[in-house]
């Protein structure tokens, strides 16, 4: 009985010893919760843009006609927005093909025609800001359901619309040359 106390002595000993682990350099874990994020929200947004336009190789076919966006979840207006977009999808791609409208780098539309009589412009601008409230009720609800930031969710959807484009479409983009944001056709 006496040797197997102090087996169990020894044993406890033993697996309370404190063991070193070092390296002699620090050993680098680089977990990267934004590319997680970023993921998640373009996966999110192919997946409403197929809904909006149809799959990824189509063009612009029907500019934010979403069906059955998150249904389930709908407590911030968001069916209520996809219904208002699906009502002015026609609109929405004729001023885009006249090139009367564009992309800004905010994934929301503005004019880039200058030369609208007051009447046009008016027509347009009702259209762009009713357009761009529902985008953002979109934009704001990705960025919740994935817990990132508008900015990012924005910058995803930019860069899902500018791939889907038609040639000659007007986006807001960044100019390595410049320094600044400018407007440019799509050329390819």
């Amino acid at each position: 009985m006496r040797n197997l106390v102090i087996f169990l002595f020894l044993l406890g000993a033993a697996g309370c010893a404190k063991l070193s682990v070092e390296t002699a350099k620090p050993i680098k874990v680089d977990i990267s919760m934004r590319l997680d994020i970023y993921q998640h929200v373009a996966k999110d947004v192919e997946s409403i843009n197929d809904r909006i336009y149809g799959k990824a190789d189509k063009q612009m076919n029907y500019i934010f006609g979403l069906k059955e966006v998150y249904a389930a979840e709908d407590s911030g207006g968001l069916e209520s927005a996809v219904k208002r977009m699906r009502e002015r999808v026609s609109a929405v791609e004729e001023y885009l093909s006249k090139g009367y409208i564009g992309e800004n780098s905010n994934a929301l539309l503005e004019i880039v025609n200058k030369n609208l009589s007051s009447e046009m412009r008016g027509t347009i601008e009702k259209l762009i800001s009713q357009e761009n409230q529902d985008r953002k009720v979109i934009y704001e609800y990705t960025a919740q359901k994935n817990g990132a930031d508008v900015k990012q969710v924005e910058k995803v959807f930019f860069q899902d619309h500018y791939k889907r484009a038609p040639v000659d479409s007007w986006f807001e983009v960044y100019s390595e040359k410049s320094g600044k944001y400018e407007w440019v056709r799509k050329s390819n």
